[in-house]
């Protein structure tokens, strides 16, 4: 099931992107029948994978990020394995739908779940299993091997995004959860207030990886037909919204796009070469200071007014 079926002639064109990676120009789309965001046009599978260069994953055995933007990950994935957990009434088998470097299924493991992961190739599930020790399956979603109501509970963190066929995902989850078992999904929020006013330049756009834009609005109606039940909503990602408010900050400012982000990715994982040069640099450093201090108290704000840059929703799936 396509996540947008209606006619391209129902498409608005909201604003041009450019792929901050490769220079390659984009625009965003929104369907003025079911209001989904999407970016056009749509890289086909062979072409997409060039926009996931080496560096986009890092090396298995080097921190992407510094040391202590990692530690405030683990600690956030721990809190949401709890909140999980309580959903589900204790530990059990848990699916990572794009576990990525597995440092939230590692959180699920450490609290005595039996973890499993997937993701789309050997290279961007490396860190997991090499460093990890974690399970991981590659191929897409519609290849999964797993019998139905095999879990008791799934996550897909941040990766809704990166599917052409969003639904599909919600779907195969509902699949292979038992009836009261527990789905967690987080997305950029797409009607945040951040993403109103960067735009083009608001950090969690980057197309074309982001094929489809979502709303907490889409989202919620699209479980709801899949047959789960949301019983919680957050619209506050510490670890993503601070720095989402900062690094926007300085792309609309007019500095190279997502600068201060490919400066502090590890020495491995950087995206944009060294074509920046040093001032240009110091100034996305020097600016990020005084940003940050006001980033942190308006993210919590926009938080708590639901207006925040990412959402994350706490389903049930229906018996």
């Amino acid at each position: 099931m396509q996540a947008c079926t209606h006619p391209t002639a129902r498409a608005v064109t909201l604003f041009p992107a450019r792929d901050y990676i490769s220079g390659d120009r984009f625009e965003v789309l929104r369907c003025d029948a079911c209001g989904l965001a999407r970016t056009a046009p749509l890289p086909d599978a062979s072409r997409m994978s060039a926009y996931y260069p080496p560096a986009y994953y890092g090396t298995a055995s080097a921190r992407r990020f510094p040391a202590v933007v990692e530690l405030l990950q683990r600690a956030l994935y721990g809190g949401r394995a709890r909140a999980v957990e309580r959903l589900a009434g204790g530990p059990g088998r848990v699916l990572d739908v794009g576990c990525g470097r597995g440092f939230l299924l590692d959180a699920f493991r450490r609290r005595g779940w039996e973890p499993q992961g997937t993701e789309l190739d050997d290279r961007s599930a490396a860190h997991a299993r090499e460093v990890l020790g974690l399970p991981v399956a590659t191929g897409a979603v519609d290849r999964w091997p797993w019998p139905d109501h095999h879990f008791d509970a799934v996550v897909i963190w941040h990766v809704l995004e990166h599917l052409a066929e969003p639904q599909l995902a919600l779907e195969r989850a509902h699949r292979v959860l038992r009836p009261g078992g527990v789905l967690m999904v987080g997305v950029p929020n797409f009607a945040s207030a951040e993403a109103r006013v960067a735009a083009a330049g608001w950090f969690h756009l980057d197309v074309p990886r982001h094929v489809v834009h979502l709303t907490p609005e889409w989202l919620g109606t699209a479980l709801d037909a899949t047959g789960f039940d949301v019983r919680r909503r957050s619209f506050f990602a510490p670890e993503y919204d601070a720095f989402s408010f900062v690094q926007s900050a300085e792309n609309r400012i007019g500095l190279r796009h997502n600068l201060l982000y490919d400066v502090l990715r590890g020495r491995a994982a950087k995206l944009l070469g060294s074509g920046a040069g040093p001032a240009r640099v110091a100034a996305a450093l020097a600016l990020a200071l005084p940003l940050g201090l006001v980033a942190v108290p308006m993210t919590a704000l926009l938080g708590l007014a639901a207006r925040g840059s990412s959402v994350t929703l706490y389903a049930v799936r229906r018996a």
